[in-house]
């Protein structure tokens, strides 16, 4: 079950508050029978409240539990309180003892909260420099505003580096599995590319072990760079890149997981056809270079020299 952590933590100090309440109710309403019957009980602001002679077990323990509760968070209605030698002695123990627990609790709810909001805090922090930056500086009005929409959409950035920290702690066929299912649109959409995952199906259907030929899927994916671009921005030579948003390709319009440059695995520079890109919105592109490329297809040589070939037969 995908439950995240800090909610975990958090019931379970609550469940610990409840706990440790219980036992200092438990012991809160032993005092009744600890204490001579002629001294005055805790229990008779109750019953005269309620206006009754005697109250049911469950009813004392909830009162005791009561006033155990506000005492640990430090509340304090003041309405149950000890009214003999016996019971004070008790409760200061419980005082001391509730307010360890209680602060113990506390901290470890903040820490859990700070934590829970820890990417927030960073992001508040980083727009709080930006605009002392930008008042510093003097920028122009304009500019300004394009800089804040620029960072309050480039939060993914963040989020594809502690995606890349995650796969490097993988094994490394888990890398493999999480990279084919995280770039397998794209990778579907590159020509050789496509024919090298339908040779790994073909050889999966057969009972081959294809172990390695993931593996170079995992390399690529390892080898792509994260570039974000502001709205109104030109770009070019972007090689194999997937975007999310609105872009202008020359005559066409990329949306969410366009790709192109293909040709790039060329190494004729003047064969490559270029591509100027304009942003029509806040655009994050995933790029590929042919020295990325290549240096995969060097490393796997041996143990997959079908990608090689692909590559060479494509250019």
């Amino acid at each position: 079950m995908a439950i995240p952590y800090q909610q975990i933590a958090l019931i379970r100090f609550l469940l610990v508050l409840g706990l440790v309440c219980h036992w200092l109710a438990s012991l809160w309403a032993l005092t009744l029978q600890l204490a001579d019957d002629e001294s005055p009980k805790w229990i008779e602001n109750i019953k005269e409240n309620d206006r009754v002679d005697e109250l049911p077990t469950y009813q004392i323990y909830l009162a005791a539990f009561y006033f155990c509760s506000y005492t640990m968070t430090s509340v304090g209605y003041g309405d149950v309180g000890p009214k003999n030698v016996m019971e004070r002695t008790v409760c200061t123990m419980m005082i001391l003892t509730a307010g360890l627990c209680w602060a113990y609790v506390l901290g470890e709810v903040c820490g859990i909260v700070t934590e829970m909001t820890f990417d927030s805090q960073r992001f508040r922090k980083r727009m709080h420099q930006l605009n002392c930056m930008m008042q510093h500086q003097d920028l122009p009005k304009a500019l300004r505003l394009r800089l804040r929409s620029f960072f309050l959409q480039n939060r993914y950035q963040a989020f594809y580096l502690t995606q890349q920290e995650l796969l490097k702690e993988m094994s490394p066929q888990l890398q493999s599995e999480v990279c084919t299912a995280l770039h397998l649109p794209w990778i579907q959409k590159v020509s050789f590319l496509q024919q090298f995952m339908a040779l790994i199906r073909a050889q999966e259907s057969k009972g081959v072990h294809t172990g390695p030929y993931h593996a170079c899927i995992a390399d690529i994916s390892r080898e792509l760079k994260s570039v974000a671009y502001a709205q109104q921005e030109s770009f070019e030579n972007v090689q194999v890149a997937l975007v999310p948003g609105l872009v202008a390709l020359d005559n066409r319009i990329g949306h969410d997981g366009t790709v192109w440059g293909e040709d790039f695995v060329l190494s004729d520079l003047s064969l490559i056809r270029p591509v100027d890109a304009f942003a029509l919105t806040y655009v994050e592109v995933m790029c590929l270079s042919r020295d990325g490329l290549l240096t995969v297809v060097e490393r796997r040589k041996r143990t997959c020299p079908l990608l090689g070939r692909l590559v060479r037969r494509y250019c």
